[in-house]
Formats: structure tokens, sequence, C-alpha cells
């Protein structure tokens, strides 16, 4: 991804995605050291710079929905109107307000399915945007791309080459250890060998 604010590289771009994903699904918002990064579990939708966020807020859509049951209606008949069934349906919406590079203020929505889930992804990006997290946030990023350099040297070493020989501690004989009988005994002194 060659750009911060999507994988087509637009605003725009960025809400179609967070919009296309399933309602089953949860977009996350990854803080790091530069970066908001949008994530729905499988892949990732976007990144909104941290220096560019302006303002993150929590929008409520509730609904209420009403509705005349037959078993009512039949009934209460014409008074079925004076008292319908209704469902409260509650999503929530995470807004942020944030700015591009080029300096053209953006919005992008969010949706939550759960009143704790958008409280604590609220308290997470107010956090990351302090001062202290985000110099704490980018110790640790340098101190992983240490760790994975470290790995990485690690891994270009030669294995260890373990010899094809084991030898009795008994009697001091060599054998290949694919030679070794079933039990692992040795076949001249008949006792226990060590095969590590």
């Amino acid at each position: 991804m060659d750009t911060v604010t999507g994988n087509r590289g637009d605003a725009a771009d960025l809400q179609g995605l967070l919009d296309a994903v399933p309602s089953d699904r949860t977009v996350v918002c990854l803080p790091t050291h530069e970066f908001l990064i949008l994530h729905d579990g499988d892949k990732e939708l976007g990144r909104i710079p941290l220096d560019g966020v302006v303002d993150v807020s929590i929008l409520v859509d509730s609904s209420v929905q009403r509705r005349y049951p037959v078993s009512r209606s039949l009934l209460l008949g014409p008074l079925v109107l004076l008292f319908p069934k209704k469902t409260v349906r509650e999503t929530y919406r995470l807004s942020i307000q944030w700015k591009d590079l080029k300096g053209d203020y953006h919005f992008t929505y969010i949706r939550i399915a759960r009143r704790i889930m958008a409280d604590h992804m609220l308290n997470t990006i107010k956090r990351s945007l302090t001062s202290a997290v985000r110099k704490e946030l980018a110790q640790k990023a340098s101190q992983g791309k240490s760790q994975a350099a470290s790995l990485e040297k690690e891994q270009h070493r030669p294995p260890a080459e373990t010899l094809p020989f084991i030898t009795c501690g008994h009697c001091s004989m060599e054998f290949r250890k694919t030679d070794l009988p079933p039990g692992g005994k040795c076949p001249v002194c008949g006792r226990r060998l060590n095969v590590d």
C-alpha cells in the first residue's frame, strides 16, 4: 500500500471499503505511532494518519420499529393501532474527522454493533493521540524492527548438523542411528543407549 488512506488511495474509496464490510464483521482501529490502521480481520482496509486526526466521536443510530402482529389485530381490532409491538435497535458509528496530506478534511464512519465496543475503540483512539502513548508506540515499533532484524540474521545461519552416529557409553562402540534395533539397546552389550 503506497498511500495513507486506503487500498486505492482516496478517502471516498476508504469509506466505500468500510461500507462494504459485511455486518457480521467488526472493523477495528489499530493505532500505531504513525497511523490508525483500519482492519476487518481479513485484510487491511486503509490507514488514517494520526497527525491528521482532528476529532473522534460516537454517533448513536437508534431506530424504533413498530409492528402490528396478526394475533393482536384479531384480538383488539382497530385498537391494535394504539398498542403496537415496538422493537428498539441501537447501533453505533465511530466518527473520525481527519485531514489528509493535501490539507483536505474527511469524515470516516465505522459501524460498531455494541456500545461497550464503541466506547473502548473511542478511548483507545483518544489515548493513542496523546504524545506519551505515541512515544511508547514508537519505541515498541523500533524494538520490534530490531528484534525482526536479529531474527532474520539468526535464520541465515546454517543449522547445526547432527551426527548420524551414536556411541554406547558402556562398551564405547559406535553405531549409525539408522541401524539401531528397536528398543534402543546396544547390540554388543545389551544396555540401553542414550539417544538424544
